[in-house]
């Protein structure tokens, strides 16, 4: 018999005895590495996990508008008002003035991002604690750390708002989005909507 035919037996050969114990319950050993590649295993995760629910302070109960909130803080058992630092939504409920421009899709877009979420609330030590109207001052943070009040300006539902005591970088951050949905004709200072006036 040649070689050739050797080589061809034993390739056969070892080939029945795989095919023989696969049929009979023999697997290749598992490495360890499957089952650390795991998400449910991972401690990265869990402490991701941890870190977003520990990061927050508050449930969002309900919009009164786009740039104000009602909210159950962690460990009170009373709701409070917030009134988002830094932006000003067009007005849809305020009794003295008729609904403007673009005000109802602020509140709506509020609404939808906010109401029932979870969110950080963080005050500024430069800014005034509390408004006029006994509203607690407050930036609003999501759970993936979106910065809420800069987004609805960013995103051309608010104007920037900062002619009060404010922190001077965060009062120049919110400036720039301003000219930057200014710029691009986003939301309320788009021709075919508001073109910025209220």
């Amino acid at each position: 018999m040649s070689k050739r035919h050797l080589s061809w037996m034993g390739a056969l050969v070892v080939g029945a005895w795989i095919i023989w114990n696969l049929g009979n319950g023999f697997h290749p050993k598992k490495t360890n590495s499957i089952k650390t590649a795991q998400p449910t295993s991972s401690p990265l995760a869990i402490e991701t996990v941890a870190s977003i629910t520990t990061s927050t302070n508050a449930f969002v109960l309900e919009t009164v508008d786009g740039d104000t909130i009602k909210v159950q803080m962690d460990g009170e058992k009373n709701s409070i008002t917030i009134r988002l630092l830094g932006v000003n939504t067009p007005e849809t409920v305020d009794p003295r003035r008729p609904v403007q421009c673009f005000g109802k899709e602020a509140s709506a877009y509020a609404s939808r991002i906010l109401t029932g979420k979870r969110v950080r609330l963080e005050g500024d030590p430069e800014a005034d604690e509390v408004d006029p109207y006994g509203r607690v001052l407050r930036n609003v943070i999501l759970e993936d750390e979106t910065d809420f009040n800069a987004q609805l300006i960013r995103e051309g539902y608010a104007y920037a708002y900062v002619s009060f005591p404010m922190n001077k970088k965060r009062k120049s951050q919110l400036r720039y989005f301003q000219e930057e949905a200014k710029r691009l004709e986003i939301g309320l200072w788009n021709p075919k909507t508001c073109a910025g006036k209220k």
